[in-house]
C-alpha cells in the first residue's frame, strides 16, 4: 500500500504535466534549456516522460524498492552528525550521539493497514437550486446565486490546459478577533492538520493519493479562505474536500501539537534578526498596543486549544456567507452542477458578508516619539524604519499615485544611500492603503545598515525625502517607477491566479472589478507633480514614527 500510494502520486504529477503541456509557461521551457546547458540533461516532452514512466511502473514493487534502498544507501556504522542551532542541547555531543544510538536500536514493527475504504464525504444532501444566473459586463465572469445563499463565480480561460483554480471564502476570519479575544483565529491555519471528522490527516494522504486535490484553511482579514489548484477530473473531489473541512473539521490533537511546535519555534527565533524583531513589535507600536494587532505573551498562545478554536469559529463556519470562485479550463455548467451537489446542498447560509463596523476601527498611534527595539543577532546589524499614516484606499486614483510614490521612494533611497554610504544597500519602501480598515493606511521606508552607519543612513533618508518634497521626481525616475506598475496591470489577466483574484469576491465586492478596469487610466493620470504633492502632504518629517532596531547593549544617538 505504501508503494502504491507513492506510485499514484508520481503518476498523477506526470499525467498532469502531459495534459497541460501545450500551455507550459516560458519559465518552464527556459528551465529545460538551462538543464541542458548546466546538467547535460536532454529535454523531453511531458508526454514522452509519462510514457517512459508507465513502462517502468510495473517494475516498482516492494521488493524492488527495498533492493534499491539496500543498494544505494550506505550503512550508517559511524555517522557524522551535524546539529545546527543557536546553542548546544543539554549534554552536548555526547547526548546527541546517545539519542542517535538509542533510535537506531529501537525495534521496528510493520504498521497496521488503515483499512480505509474510500472518501466518506460524497453526499451533502439534495443538490441546491439556482435562483440567479448572470454574467457581469466588464470581464465576463458568470455570477450564480443558489437558494441557500451561496454565491458562485465562474470564468473559463484557456491560459493553462487541464488546470482549474478554486477559491473558497467564508465570512468571519480575523473580524472575529476582538480586544477581549485577540487570538480567536490564531489556530485556524492548523485546522486541516487535525483532519476531518471521519478521516485523520494521515488517512487522507492515503485516500487522496493520485488525486490533484488538497485541503487547508487560513484566517484572512475578513474571511476564512482557501485556494487550491486541481484538474477537471478532480474538481468534484476538491469541492467535496473543501465542504468536508467546512462542515466536519476533525479538531484532532495532531493539529494542536503542530501549532505548539510552531509557536515555540517562532518565539525562539523572534529576535534573532533585526527584521524578525521589528515584525514582532511593529503591530503593537503602530496601534498603541491594540491587542488585535499586538504580539501577545508566549503563554497566551500556548494556552490555545482546538476546543477553544471550535467555540470561537464554529458558528461562522456553519452559518457565515460563502462565495466560491472557479477559474481555468472548466466547463461552467458542469462546475455549477458539482457546486450544487456540495456547497449548494448545505443548509441556508447568511445571504451577505457581515459589515463588522465596530471591528473595522484601526488606530494609528498618536505617539510619534522614536522607538528602539532590540535583536539578538549579529552585533553589527541595524535596521531603520520610518512610517507615516495615510487615509487608506477610499480614492482609487490616489492609491495609484501612492503606488508610484512607493517606487519613486525606493529608487531615490537606493541612489541616496549608495551615494552617501558607498555600499549597495537596498532599502525598502511600501505603500499599504487598506480596504479592510477604513481610512487606515501607511507609507513606510526601511533601511538595513551597519550599526556604525545609522546616523549617515538617517541623514541620507532625510535628504532624499527633502528633495522629493522640494521638487518633482525627474522624468527618468518617474518613468522607472510608473512603467513596471502599468506592465503589471497589463499582465494581470495573463494568469489564472490573476483572474482568480478578481473572481474570488466578484459578487460581494464588485468594486474590485471596477477598480481593475480603471487601474491603467488611474496610473497614466499620475504625474510627477502629483507624486511631489503626496510627499508634501503625507511625508512630513515631524509626523514620521521612527523605529530603530539595534543589537542588545548597543546605543546609537537619535
Amino acid at each position: 500500500a505504501e508503494v502504491a500510494e507513492q506510485v499514484a502520486n508520481i503518476r498523477t504529477a506526470s499525467q498532469n504535466a502531459a495534459a497541460s503541456a501545450e500551455t507550459r509557461s516560458h519559465a518552464a521551457l527556459v528551465e529545460a534549456v538551462y538543464s541542458l546547458l548546466r546538467e547535460r540533461r536532454v529535454p523531453a516532452t511531458p508526454q514522452s516522460a509519462l510514457e517512459r514512466l508507465e513502462a517502468f511502473i510495473p517494475r516498482v514493487t516492494p521488493d524492488s524498492v527495498l533492493a534499491a534502498l539496500k543498494r544505494e544507501a550506505l550503512p550508517l556504522k559511524a555517522p557524522l552528525i551535524r546539529l545546527q542551532g543557536r546553542r548546544d542541547p543539554k549534554g552536548g555531543a555526547t547526548a546527541i550521539r546517545a539519542a542517535w544510538d538509542k533510535a537506531m536500536r529501537a525495534p521496528l514493527s510493520k504498521d497496521a493497514a488503515s483499512g480505509q475504504q474510500g472518501f466518506a464525504y460524497t453526499d451533502f444532501g439534495p443538490p441546491g437550486t439556482v435562483t440567479a444566473d448572470s454574467r457581469e459586463n466588464r470581464l465576463g465572469i458568470r455570477q450564480i446565486r443558489f437558494a441557500n445563499g451561496l454565491r458562485l463565480n465562474l470564468k473559463r480561460t484557456d491560459i493553462e490546459k487541464d488546470r482549474i483554480l478554486v477559491s473558497l471564502r467564508v465570512d468571519g476570519g480575523d473580524m472575529l478577533r476582538t480586544r477581549d479575544n485577540p487570538l480567536a483565529t490564531d489556530m485556524v491555519g492548523f485546522l486541516a492538520a487535525g483532519g476531518l471528522g471521519k478521516h485523520s490527516l494521515d488517512d487522507l494522504q492515503s485516500i487522496l493519493a493520485g488525486r490533484t486535490v488538497g485541503v487547508d484553511l487560513a484566517s484572512t482579514a475578513e474571511s476564512f479562505a482557501t485556494s487550491r489548484s486541481t484538474t477537471p477530473r478532480d474538481l468534484e473531489l476538491q469541492l467535496q474536500l473543501m465542504a468536508a473541512l467546512l462542515t466536519d473539521p476533525g479538531y484532532r490533537p495532531e493539529g494542536e501539537t503542530q501549532y505548539r511546535l510552531n509557536i515555540n519555534n517562532f518565539f525562539a527565533r523572534l529576535r534573532a534578526t533585526p527584521a524578525s524583531a521589528l515584525s514582532g513589535s511593529i503591530g503593537g507600536i503602530l496601534s498603541d498596543n491594540d491587542p488585535r494587532f499586538t504580539l501577545q505573551r508566549p503563554e497566551a498562545y500556548r494556552a490555545l486549544t482546538f476546543a477553544r478554536l471550535k467555540a470561537d469559529i464554529a458558528e461562522r463556519l456553519a452559518n457565515g456567507a460563502i462565495e466560491i470562485a472557479i477559474v481555468g479550463d472548466v466547463d461552467e455548467d458542469a462546475a455549477m452542477a458539482l457546486v450544487a451537489r456540495t456547497f449548494g446542498a448545505l443548509h441556508p447560509r447568511e445571504p451577505d458578508f457581515r459589515a463588522y463596523a465596530e471591528q473595522r476601527q484601526r488606530p494609528f498611534t498618536t505617539d510619534r516619539s522614536p522607538r528602539t527595539i532590540r535583536h539578538t543577532g549579529p552585533a553589527d546589524q541595524a535596521l531603520l524604519r520610518l512610517t507615516w499614516p495615510t487615509t487608506g484606499d477610499r480614492d482609487p486614483a490616489q492609491v495609484a499615485a501612492f503606488d508610484v510614490l512607493e517606487r519613486v521612494l525606493r529608487i531615490a533611497l537606493t541612489e541616496s544611500l549608495r551615494e552617501k554610504l558607498g555600499k549597495a544597500y537596498s532599502p525598502g519602501a511600501s505603500s499599504d492603503q487598506s480596504r479592510v480598515w477604513p481610512d487606515y493606511g501607511t507609507v513606510s521606508l526601511t533601511a538595513s545598515v551597519a550599526v556604525a552607519e545609522v546616523p549617515a543612513a538617517r541623514a541620507a533618508v532625510a535628504e532624499a525625502l527633502a528633495e522629493l518634497r522640494d521638487a518633482p521626481p525627474t522624468a527618468d525616475t518617474f518613468q522607472r517607477a510608473l512603467q513596471p506598475l502599468i506592465e503589471a496591470h497589463d499582465n494581470a489577466l495573463k494568469t489564472n491566479s490573476g483572474w482568480l483574484s478578481l473572481a474570488t469576491r466578484a459578487q460581494s465586492l464588485p468594486d474590485l472589478i471596477e477598480r481593475h478596469a480603471r487601474r491603467r487610466a488611474d496610473l497614466e493620470a499620475v504625474t510627477p507633480a502629483a507624486v511631489q504633492a503626496l510627499a508634501r502632504q503625507f511625508l512630513n518629517p515631524g509626523q514620521a514614527l521612527e523605529i530603530l532596531v539595534l543589537p542588545e547593549g548597543v546605543e546609537v544617538a537619535q
